[in-house]
């Protein structure tokens, strides 16, 4: 608003700032309130608050509060309070995957207890939709014992014609020692909505069912076979402010079908503060339950601190 024009490639706008690569000053951050105009003829994708994509060109013959897009079936005048994110179009399979990568170490004397834990989480985007993969194991030894917990998560979301809404298909995978689970195999279909989609936080809803089979290490070590309900809540926010935070909490209920009265849940949340450039400080932490489990127990839950890369 300024006046001052600025020519550089458009690495993304997320979280309310613009992240341009210049040959001058390098990268920088511009506050997306405090652009006038923005012009490319190269192609990108711009999401908007409702759900909507685009895919085209940036025109420069703008007004001002709008940004002027072309595609195949024309010009778009797009509100500029509305845009929650703009990237490029990427071409190659690495352009398109991001990967965030944590690993936490306690060991306490006096107990005799250490605990080692992994997260790994992968997303690949396209236009028809994402892919994600997320995996986290906790190992747990004293000098009697050793347990341990894993979870692996692998779903994909397609994009419908309808804004905010995306159909969802997903399969996953646990153990945990402390509830006497030696393994469950879940497959499940919904659909689900972006209730809140901002520059600053996402709130997300999705609801369907999920067939799993199971078995357990305790005094039941059959084969057992479940229908269940699948309702997933998530939350997320982002501060690009020193220093800069992002929060994301998530909630999954499984009540069941075929078995009366049972009910299971995870839960998992995630805050990380990156104190230099792609090197994060990560508290995280989990939480299953499940109210008929094969164990004297019915929750166990972990919270781990440690340093995280992100790409």
């Amino acid at each position: 608003f300024n006046g001052d024009r600025v020519t550089g490639e458009v690495i993304r706008l997320f979280g309310g700032l613009l992240e341009l690569k210049t040959s001058t000053m390098g990268t920088i951050k511009i506050e997306w309130q405090e652009i006038a105009r923005l012009e490319s003829p190269y192609h990108y994708e711009v999401r908007m608050s409702d759900g909507t994509r685009y895919y085209g060109s940036l025109d420069g013959e703008s007004r001002p509060g709008e940004l002027a897009l072309t595609d195949i079936y024309g010009d778009h005048m797009l509100n500029t309070l509305e845009i929650v994110e703009v990237r490029p179009v990427e071409r190659t399979f690495l352009d398109r995957i991001s990967v965030r990568l944590s690993a936490g170490y306690s060991y306490t004397r006096a107990s005799e207890v250490m605990q080692t834990s992994f997260d790994a989480t992968v997303d690949y985007e396209t236009e028809a939709g994402s892919t994600n993969f997320s995996a986290r194991t906790t190992v747990t030894d004293t000098d009697t014992d050793s347990t341990s917990s894993t979870r692996v998560d692998l779903g994909r979301r397609l994009w419908t014609g309808r804004d905010r809404w995306f159909r969802s298909f997903f399969t996953n995978y646990e153990d945990n020692d402390e509830l006497n689970l030696n393994h469950r195999v879940g497959v499940g279909y919904g659909y689900g909505r972006h209730v809140v989609n901002t520059q600053r936080m996402r709130l997300t809803g999705a609801a369907g069912l999920q067939a799993t089979t199971e078995r357990g290490s305790g005094t039941s070590s059959e084969e057992q076979q479940n229908l269940e309900l699948f309702l997933d809540g998530s939350f997320a926010a982002w501060r690009f402010e020193t220093p800069e935070l992002a929060l994301d909490f998530g909630l999954t209920l499984y009540p069941s079908i075929t078995e009366s009265g049972r009910l299971r849940s995870d839960l998992s949340l995630r805050l990380s503060w990156e104190m230099i450039k792609d090197l994060t400080w990560d508290i995280s932490g989990w939480a299953t339950y499940d109210n008929k489990s094969d164990s004297a127990l019915d929750l166990d839950y972990a919270i781990t601190t440690g340093i995280g890369w992100k790409d």
